[in-house]
């Protein structure tokens, strides 16, 4: 899946970067193991979007939609990359409602345990 190799690569970039800060972008250069990627002299970091991006990239990985009419949160073939191992979620705020959840891959799938409910919140897992 596209989503899990982009979380990925946006956390290997991170960890070349001052204060894990993204920037809006690299140069077009061929990863090399174990070397940092060639930063474009002129990028802003942090950028907004660049950071928001690791959110909406572990979003996909987890199928992850939200119908806060209904108070209503669908988790759809959830996926993790293999170097994340537990991912929690806390204070989502649904409808009127917020959840705590906690993700756990396992060899073949990732699992969901509700950590905290309060108010009418329903969780649909689709795998």
């Amino acid at each position: 899946m596209l989503a899990l190799r982009i979380l990925g690569g946006l956390l290997d970039l991170s960890l070349f970067t001052d204060l894990h800060r993204l920037p809006e972008l690299i140069c077009g250069f061929g990863r090399q193991l174990g070397k940092a990627p060639t930063l474009y002299p002129v990028a802003c970091a942090p950028q907004a979007w660049a950071a928001g991006a690791v959110f909406m990239a572990l979003q996909s990985c987890l199928g992850l939609s939200i119908d806060a009419t209904n108070s209503e949160i669908r988790l759809h073939h959830m996926m993790l990359p293999e170097f994340l191992k537990r991912v929690e979620v806390r204070n989502l705020k649904v409808g009127n409602g917020e959840v705590d959840l906690a993700f756990e891959r396992y060899s073949d799938s990732v699992g969901v345990n509700i950590l905290r409910r309060k108010g009418n919140v329903t969780i649909v897992s689709i795998n």
